[in-house]
């Protein structure tokens, strides 16, 4: 973002309101953006949308489908990611991402836009926009009670659409931040750097923290080998036939994220319960 921009009254300003529903909650666990909202303003006024189903390649957690009421059927044939990256990134260029819980959807559209090649230099936010958060927000500055999107917005009299589906609760958070900022304006907090300072913490999407896996995963990846892993579950010790995928973190361990053929399915396994890998000759 352009730094003069933190001195611009927030309505002068691009802003691009952003809403991702997922197979899940955890993307260092393997889950996937399915559905992106999108909705750009320059001066209040809409100039740009994105509304996209996305193909996860992989299953829905019955509890995801339970809150948005997507399903593994709504998914097939839908384009994956790397087939929309680009056209999202157009609507996103050099606008200040605004999300109800910013740090939920910057992880997961960072993990989207890495695993799609777009990743830059190591330990780099993988987008330069920075986000601002309603639900922080509401935390710092309002009193609401409870902090849901769909709660804030009774309160502030916004009209309610469909909730859990991401282009409704991308035009719900678009008026609530237009009233929130309205009540800021009137302590004095009205540029964008006073909105960002107001939510408490700087946030963007995560930097790239590459996670060195043994050379048989490496090269099982690399080549779209399959592999047969060792595993120490808690089931005791199994032998599984995988498909690697990619590594990630989450609180404080490192996954392998890879197809399981003995489960027909997505697993995460703990790196330092893989005792052993090699290659399926």
């Amino acid at each position: 973002m352009q730094q003069s921009w933190l001195d611009q009254p927030i309505e002068q300003v691009p802003l691009v309101v952003l809403d991702t529903e997922t197979t899940g909650l955890y993307p260092g666990l393997g889950n996937r953006i399915v559905e992106v909202g999108a909705l750009r303003l320059e001066a209040w006024q809409e100039v740009g949308t994105f509304d996209r189903l996305i193909y996860p390649d992989r299953a829905m957690d019955a509890g995801a489908s339970a809150v948005n009421h997507i399903y593994d059927s709504d998914l097939e044939g839908q384009p994956r990611f790397v087939d929309i990256a680009d056209e999202l990134l157009a609507l996103l260029d050099g606008a200040v991402i605004v999300a109800h819980n910013a740090v939920f959807d910057a992880g997961f559209l960072g993990l989207e836009y890495w695993l799609a090649g777009y990743a830059p230099a190591e330990r780099e936010p993988v987008l330069p926009n920075p986000w601002i958060c309603t639900l922080l927000l509401a935390r710092n500055h309002f009193y609401f009670g409870r902090n849901s999107l769909g709660h804030i917005a009774a309160q502030l009299g916004v009209r309610r659409g469909t909730a859990h589906r991401a282009l409704n609760d991308v035009y719900m958070t678009a008026e609530v931040l237009k009233r929130m900022t309205r009540q800021l304006g009137k302590k004095r907090m009205k540029t964008v750097g006073d909105i960002l300072h107001a939510q408490g913490e700087a946030i963007y999407t995560p930097p790239v923290v590459p996670i060195p896996l043994p050379a048989p995963l490496d090269e099982a990846i690399a080549e779209n080998r399959q592999a047969i892993i060792l595993y120490m579950s808690r089931d005791g010790v199994t032998e599984r036939v995988i498909s690697p995928r990619y590594a990630a973190h989450h609180r404080g361990h490192d996954y392998l994220i890879a197809h399981c053929h003995l489960r027909d399915d997505q697993r995460s396994f703990r790196l330092d319960r893989i005792l052993s890998a090699k290659l399926v000759a």
